[in-house]
This record gives C-alpha cells, structure tokens and sequence, in this order.
C-alpha cells in the first residue's frame, strides 16, 4: 500500500542512488486534493540507500508545476523485497490510467543518468518554496501513526546517502 508523503516537495537524491526509473508515456487528467483537475506525469523508480531501497511514484502537475510522491506503507525496504513493492507501485501507478515505460536508465553511463535525472521535473522544488525538501518530523503529532513510520524510514534512506 502507497501512502501520499505530504511534506516531500521534490527529489533532493543523487542520481546514482537511483536505480531504475519508469516514465508514464503521455499525461493523465487527475485531481488531488488541494489542487484542480489537470494533466500529471508519473513516475516509478527505485532509490538505493546502503542495503535498503525506497520505492517512490511521483506524480508531476503540470498547470501547478510542483509534485506529489507516494512510498510505500512501511518506508524503505531489505533489497531482496524491493522488486515484489516495486510491482505494487506499478500496478498502483496503472491504476490511475497511466502507461509506464521503461527508461533504461540503469543502463545508462554516470554522466547520463546525472544530465537524465537534473531534467525531470520531480526534481526540481516548487516554484516558492523553501530549500528544505523536507519538512521536519517533529510534527508528526499530526500524522497517523503509518505516516510517522514512512517519515522515519525516508529519514533513514536520505541520511545514508
């Protein structure tokens, strides 16, 4: 189960820590709270942190020109249960009315997974926004007890780092 991550505004992770990425191949009309219907791209990819991955959908809107990001329930993962979420997070993707596809980016050489990653919008903090990608955690009072967990468990992926 994919859990929205609310204080996640944008990917600050080196490219080389991600280690597979899928791309929606056209846009989709959907709403999320707090923003109108409009046209979003998707993406599916894998960060690798140490000896654990974190499963991560992003979903690009593009009239709003800012992200929203989905983790699994539980936060990061052992390497050998990435590819059994990875699966969920497709289907979860899929689900929505998106198409993925491969973008070989495991394949590519460093420097053009860097000018790759640099590029993708999900990258990039929202137009006025703050520095800070994320925000702190000591707020989590206000979370539901599963969204605390997969606060401290992309805490502990982005620190390994």
């Amino acid at each position: 189960m994919f859990i929205q991550h609310k204080q996640l505004k944008s990917l600050s992770v080196p490219a080389e820590k991600v280690t597979h990425i899928q791309h929606a191949s056209s846009s989709v009309q959907l709403a999320f709270a707090g923003y109108p219907p409009q046209l979003c791209q998707a993406y599916l990819m894998q960060i690798r942190g140490g000896d654990k991955v974190l499963v991560v959908v992003a979903f690009y809107l593009e009239d709003s020109r800012c992200s929203i990001f989905f983790v699994p329930k539980f936060g990061e993962l052992p390497v050998e249960d990435a590819e059994a979420v990875y699966e969920e997070g497709y289907g979860f993707v899929e689900s929505m009315g998106f198409v993925l596809t491969e973008t070989d980016y495991h394949l590519m050489s460093p420097r053009k997974k860097l000018d790759y990653w640099e590029k993708l919008p999900i990258c990039r903090a929202p137009k006025g926004s703050s520095a800070e990608k994320l925000a702190s955690v000591k707020d989590g009072a206000e979370l539901k007890q599963y969204r605390q967990e997969s606060l401290k468990s992309l805490g502990r992926l982005f620190a390994s780092m």
